[in-house]
């Protein structure tokens, strides 16, 4: 078990390395982190944009498309995207209800959804190793 979370951990650094695009990240999302309505994170080829219809759109932007969006439009207004600290990616109205989740609340802990260069959105965790510095 060690092993394979160890193997997990290095194929989160290398993705962490290989698909983030350079200076500070901007194509992901920590644990607690949010999007807000007219938000977005991007790469280079592609963003994804908490729109103010309520809906979660992953865009192709040359040439422009959606490639992937939550069927959310129309559930309520100002919502905002948030992962949480167990590893869920939700949505939320202005009434506070969830909308739209990924269902992937598990563990407390650190998690971080990334935009990839494969246009592809993944929820990352299991880290293997810390210095034990962190200020609570």
């Amino acid at each position: 078990m060690a092993f394979r979370s160890f193997i997990l951990m290095a194929v989160v650094i290398a993705a962490l390395g290989y698909f983030a695009t350079g200076g500070a990240a901007t194509n992901q999302l920590l644990s607690g982190d949010t999007l807000k309505t007219g938000e977005n994170i991007s790469d280079i080829n592609y963003y994804l944009k908490m729109q103010s219809d309520c809906n979660l759109a992953l865009y192709q932007i040359n040439p422009e498309k959606t490639v992937w969006y939550t069927q959310t439009n129309g559930k309520g207004a100002e919502c905002v995207l948030t992962l949480g600290t167990d590893g869920n990616l939700f949505i939320r109205n202005e009434t506070q209800s969830i909308v739209w989740e990924t269902k992937t609340n598990g563990t407390v802990g650190s998690y971080a959804l990334l935009l990839q260069r494969d246009r592809n959105l993944v929820i990352y965790s299991v880290p293997i190793w810390s210095s034990g510095t962190g200020v609570v």
